[in-house]
């Protein structure tokens, strides 16, 4: 591997275009090398091998490279505790953002936000772990900050199933999550049900998301 004239920024990607787009915003100030996943080419493992052969400033992930996002944290932390990570979202979910900001993401975009003009200074910042949340974003954070009273008062048991209801996941996924066994989860489920007054899931999740949605969004609607 050759020696780079600027800094190294990895796109882990599963839409070439991306990775191109990002390569063009970042022109002049970062080099630009795209992972990602084929029927030939295991994405995790490609972006291990590229880890160790170029030691990246930052790692872009967005959300078609087709791993959960706390999985390919995980693998970047263990190697490259010092990387900032950087997660673009065609559709952000305030949960997701949470889990994503946990797991040691430090900046968290909005695909329709305007990144052209930002990108090169979301990564300068997240070299330097600093947060950043683009404007789409900011605002899902902010409408959580100010209605999570809410639900804060939950069970601990319970906080957790409602935040992964929120990010979208199954009764499967949520399984594979926590470990939890499928019934355990039923009950909890029915437990916030009675708490938000409310008869189905399907109810449920749309206080969920009647809370957090955004102000833009809520216009848009007939």
């Amino acid at each position: 591997m050759g020696t780079f004239k600027h800094p190294l920024v990895i796109a882990a990607t599963g839409y070439p275009l991306h990775g191109d787009a990002i390569r063009v915003y970042l022109r002049g100030f970062y080099e630009v090398e795209t992972v990602g996943h084929t029927i030939w080419q295991d994405g995790l493992a490609e972006l291990d091998r590229q880890m160790l052969l170029t030691k990246p400033v930052a790692i872009i992930v967005d959300d078609t490279f087709p791993y959960p996002p706390q999985e390919v944290a995980q693998r970047v932390k263990t190697k490259l505790p010092a990387c900032g990570l950087i997660y673009v979202d065609a559709s952000p979910n305030i949960f997701r953002v949470l889990h994503c900001l946990e797991q040691g993401f430090v900046a968290y975009l909005f695909l329709g936000d305007q990144l052209a003009e930002s990108l090169k200074l979301v990564v300068d910042m997240a070299r330097r772990g600093e947060r950043f949340l683009s404007p789409h974003v900011l605002g899902q954070y902010e409408r959580y900050t100010m209605y999570r009273g809410l639900f804060t008062s939950l069970p601990k048991a319970l906080l957790t199933i409602f935040k992964l209801m929120g990010e979208g996941l199954s009764v499967q996924q949520i399984v594979g999550r926590t470990g939890l066994r499928p019934e355990v989860i039923y009950r909890r489920q029915y437990r916030l049900r009675q708490h938000f007054g409310v008869e189905s899931n399907e109810a449920l999740l749309e206080v969920i998301q009647g809370v957090f949605e955004d102000t833009a969004t809520a216009l848009a609607k007939p």
